[in-house]
């Protein structure tokens, strides 16, 4: 006797750690791939004590200060997620801030953040509220 279950379901287990961060997902567009970004981040995170803990914080408390929350920095600065490539900070800020960010152009890291994408250390913070948005020349109304 066959299950019916398809085959897909059976590789779609998402851990409770990645459920939890999926809480606080902004937008609903793309859910697959946002679960293998924080999945792959989850990965990560777990190796470093306290990792988890904190993001969860920064992302429960979002008017708090909270600590950097760090990934390695990859050769070239960018993170693959299920064949499409990006930079870490926008990917996560796309996910868990602003669903419809297009560039690192718009994301400019705060004072308290240590390790901003932009300073070229070997760790890269993803923490979404240690960014915050600004506008890109090409967001004003041209009004004639």
């Amino acid at each position: 006797m066959h299950s019916t279950t398809p085959i897909s379901s059976l590789f779609s287990f998402t851990s409770p750690a990645v459920k939890r961060l999926l809480g606080w997902k902004q937008g609903d567009e793309e859910e697959k791939w946002a679960e293998k970004a924080v999945d792959s981040l989850v990965k990560k995170l777990k190796k470093k004590k306290g990792a988890m803990d904190e993001l969860e914080r920064a992302l429960s408390c979002p008017g708090q200060p909270s600590k950097c929350v760090t990934i390695p920095r990859s050769l070239d600065g960018r993170l693959q997620v299920s064949h499409r490539k990006g930079l870490p900070h926008v990917i996560y800020c796309r996910v868990w801030r602003w669903p419809d960010l297009q560039s690192h152009h718009e994301l400019k890291p705060l004072e308290c953040c240590e390790f901003p994408f932009g300073s070229k250390q070997k760790e890269v913070c993803i923490n979404p509220y240690h960014y915050r948005r600004v506008e890109t020349p090409g967001d004003f109304a041209v009004i004639l």
